[in-house]
């Protein structure tokens, strides 16, 4: 396992002392935590940025209107349920 040491101001230390104290966990569990979320947020950006590249490279390519209308059509919140598997 690994550590990090961590310098943050005193108005974020303080917010992030409370929230853990409201989750009775330390404030260790808590930045973990704050972390994973993060990354996993990070994550599904990348994916969601590489399809809306792919989206436009379909409609400048594909010759197919009915094609590109479906893949306009679909929104990224419906994309999620295929995501989070």
């Amino acid at each position: 396992m690994k550590s990090i040491l961590l310098k943050v101001d005193d108005k974020l230390f303080e917010e992030t002392e409370a929230h853990a104290k409201e989750l009775k966990t330390s404030r260790n569990g808590y930045i973990k935590k704050a972390l994973e979320v993060y990354n996993k947020w990070a994550e599904k950006k990348q994916i969601e940025d590489q399809l809306r590249r792919e989206v436009l490279l379909l409609k400048k390519s594909d010759t197919d209107a009915a094609l590109s209308a479906e893949f306009e059509e679909a929104s990224l919140t419906d994309l999620e349920k295929y995501l989070d598997d």
